[in-house]
């Protein structure tokens, strides 16, 4: 876990994954870095607000799939601790409830596994190119 990207010095876009199953989270890590971007990568809960104070991180995705409403709850504090950060939630579609609350709760977007990578790539992109807003902090 921690931070990984390049050592070169340059500016980069940098994003948070909040994922507890492994082969999920190695697998975007790989392509977001091959992308360009600084990613850093969790699969405990509490390390989250240390690794948001301790970067300019713009962008979480966060897994409902494997945290549940534990997953809310992380949502719920990014939200009101860091409320520039957007966040893209991944779920799995027997549990549409978590998407349709992380929603309410000003998710940037939703992907339902199985998800195209390519979609999710363009979604990343749009919300660093979108400026930073701040949404109503819910409950």
């Amino acid at each position: 876990m921690g931070t990984t990207g390049n050592s070169d010095g340059t500016m980069k876009r940098q994003l948070l994954i909040i994922e507890k199953e492994n082969s999920l989270r190695t697998a975007l890590v790989q392509h977001l870095q091959q992308e360009g971007f600084l990613v850093s990568e969790t699969d405990r809960e509490d390390q989250v607000v240390a690794l948001l104070s301790g970067a300019p991180i713009r962008l979480v995705l966060l897994s409902l799939q494997g945290f549940k409403r534990q997953g809310i709850a992380m949502m719920r504090t990014i939200r009101q601790a860091f409320p520039d950060v957007k966040i893209i939630t991944i779920n799995s579609g027997d549990q549409l409830d978590l998407s349709i609350e992380g929603m309410r709760l000003g998710a940037f977007d939703d992907f339902l596994i199985p998800f195209d990578l390519d979609e999710l790539m363009i979604c990343v992109r749009n919300a660093f190119a979108e400026p930073s807003r701040q949404l109503p902090t819910q409950e």
